[in-house]
């Protein structure tokens, strides 16, 4: 089954690009145009998102049964890459402050702070950030716990169009893959710097996610006779908004943090990812207008 992408080749891509990523940040400004994607973690990121399925069980569908093995799924052409790439830069405000619950260590707000984020999809928003930190990076996920020791949150966009289309996109955050929270290489003045992106269905307008599959509405596990979850990533144009990406954040801390807060300061933010959205879900499009 298809987990979270596995993206060691990008992992390593991204920490270089990490190295340099003051001097590819350091003068960006508000009126900065959006640049276009990076090549290669467009690529990594398509290597990963559209990777072969393997099944470690037989799988039944309807009067066919699937032996254990590794599948290929089908590729995305050269236009359906450029439609889904995604890219957001900002410069912004962070706040850390503290944590929600006990498994946490803090609560990092960003804000776009009232500028514009430039986007190759839209040409102005406005964006939040939230992250929650572990309190204990080294913990393993329980059933009470399923993300102990993982850095979660949530990425927002705002298109300012947002009375006019109702469209917003909503990306989940979690570790890179095999990366620890307090891993030097994955964070910026011991921040969370470096993490990986999924997109939610809770994304509307244009971002919405169907509520249908192209997969089968039932795949069992021959051997048992249960039925599993889906595997996602396979259904192609109508799969529920299938995607991936990587967030990058730079943080330049005030000399004097804010007052009542644990730091504070400027944050450079940088989205690269892929985002399969229908194409059928957009209220302004000048094609239906």
């Amino acid at each position: 089954m298809r987990d979270l992408p596995s993206i060691a080749a990008l992992q390593a891509h991204v920490l270089r690009l990490g190295a340099g990523r003051g001097q590819a940040l350091g003068n960006l400004t508000t009126s900065t145009p959006a640049r276009p994607a990076d090549p290669a973690v467009t690529q990594a990121l398509v290597n990963s998102l559209y990777k072969p399925v393997t099944t470690t069980f037989p799988i039944q569908i309807g009067s066919q049964v699937f032996a254990p093995g590794t599948y290929s799924v089908p590729q995305p052409t050269s236009g359906e890459v450029q439609r889904e790439s995604f890219v957001e830069r900002f410069v912004g405000r962070y706040v850390v402050g503290p944590p929600r619950f006990s498994n946490q260590a803090s609560t990092i707000h960003i804000y776009s702070n009232g500028a514009n984020a430039m986007s190759n999809q839209f040409l102005h928003s406005r964006s939040q950030i939230i992250l929650f930190t572990p309190a204990n990076p080294t913990a393993k996920p329980t059933t009470n716990d399923p993300v102990a020791g993982q850095v979660i949150g949530l990425v927002s966009a705002f298109p300012l169009s947002f009375l006019n289309s109702s469209s917003y996109l909503i990306m989940n955050v979690t570790n890179l893959p095999g990366v620890a929270s307090n891993d030097p290489s994955a964070q910026d003045h011991g921040l969370p710097a470096h993490l990986a992106l999924t997109p939610d269905p809770t994304s509307g307008g244009a971002y919405a996610g169907p509520q249908f599959t192209s997969t089968p509405p039932v795949q069992t596990n021959a051997t048992t006779g249960q039925p599993f979850s889906l595997i996602p990533g396979t259904g192609g144009a109508v799969d529920s908004l299938n995607g991936t990406g990587l967030l990058d954040i730079q943080y330049v801390p005030d000399t004097h943090p804010r007052a009542k807060t644990l730091g504070s300061g400027k944050a450079m933010v940088t989205i690269q990812a892929l985002v399969n959205t229908t194409g059928a879900t957009s209220a302004i499009a000048r094609q239906i207008n």
